[in-house]
């Protein structure tokens, strides 16, 4: 009795392993099933492909690198695989990379400055499934947006720090491109805070051409200007390097370029362009997706905001800066 009783111990035990083995192996092989379709649904083959076209090299200091950032930026924080191309800088090389990013099944063709907007506007009804956008521009069609956005109240404010630095009450904005007309904050800024000064505007007509840029800011230097807002990328080195010959006080762009001159350069206005591709991705992948039109970023959004003052103020002056921004920020301009 007892060998028998002992051997059906033996026998429940084996049968009871087995079953457990069995029933171990079953969910291992349905949790394989689930497990293998999430991967295969999160595969780069599933991704959403993101075409960035920029006309600028990809280079340190350059407009280009910011579209190489927001690249990073976008493949980091969403499920995307994106193709950036550089240097593509004619309507030719424009309509060639976008037939290229189509072949590729883009979803989003993002240009990276106002100048592809012409051409999206062009072929953007012939691709419906794709979304084209740009930073800064127009849009006409459904498929076409622009996300732009209105640095004034910071550059309001860096107008307030030039006139607490000039002695001559001249001040001087060197521009890329004319946009005097649509962009006055800095100007209004100036007569808001110092309405005895004289405000000169100059156009390079190139994010680039350092040689023209030091010309003006050499023309500017013989009227008396004692303090300059370069808003170049690639020559705002050119121009912060020739202004430390003269003496000249600089306010630097898009970075803090306080490096390149520490005892010059009042402040910056900066400007992560990164974050605007975020704000792109953020939209495409809400319910609504990516409106038509313009949409118009904010500090908010992370794309702008005024650099470290310099050395060269004191903490009084300091102090007085960030309170007038914080006042901007709370109850708008003053005009």
């Amino acid at each position: 009795m007892l060998q028998q009783s002992k051997q059906s111990r033996i026998l429940l035990l084996i049968t009871l392993v087995v079953a457990i083995l069995f029933i171990c192996l079953l969910l291992l092989r349905i949790s394989s099933l689930l497990f293998g379709f999430e991967t295969v649904s999160s595969t780069d083959d599933e991704n959403v492909k993101v075409a960035i076209i920029t006309s600028d090299q990809v280079i340190d200091q350059s407009w280009g690198s910011l579209a190489y950032k927001g690249q990073l930026e976008i493949e980091e924080k969403f499920p995307v695989t994106a193709s950036l191309y550089s240097e593509i800088d004619s309507e030719e090389l424009i309509e060639r990379t976008i037939e290229e990013a189509i072949e590729e099944n883009s979803n989003v063709i993002i240009g990276h400055g106002r100048e592809f907007s012409t051409v999206f506007t062009k072929l953007a009804p012939l691709y419906n499934d794709t979304h084209f956008v740009t930073i800064h521009g127009t849009s006409e069609h459904e498929n076409q947006t622009v996300y732009t956005f209105n640095q004034g109240k910071v550059e309001f404010i860096a107008a307030l720090a030039a006139s607490l630095k000039t002695e001559n009450n001249k001040v001087g904005v060197i521009d890329p491109i004319d946009t005097r007309e649509q962009k006055k904050h800095f100007e209004k800024g100036l007569k808001y805070y110092n309405p005895d000064s004289i405000f000169y505007y100059s156009v390079v007509g190139s994010r680039d051409d350092g040689k023209r840029a030091v010309e003006i800011l050499e023309d500017l230097i013989e009227e008396g200007v004692d303090v300059v807002y370069s808003k170049g990328n690639a020559y705002n080195r050119d121009v912060i390097e020739q202004a430390k010959k003269h003496g000249i006080n600089i306010i630097g762009y898009l970075d803090d370029q306080s490096y390149i001159a520490e005892d010059l350069v009042l402040t910056s206005v900066l400007n992560d362009v990164s974050q605007a591709y975020v704000a792109i991705m953020n939209d495409y992948f809400s319910v609504e997706g990516i409106p038509a039109g313009t949409v118009i970023l904010t500090d908010h959004d992370g794309v702008y905001k005024l650099a470290p003052l310099g050395s060269m103020f004191s903490e009084e002056e300091k102090q007085y800066i960030h309170s007038e921004l914080e006042k901007l920020h709370q109850n708008g301009f003053p005009f």
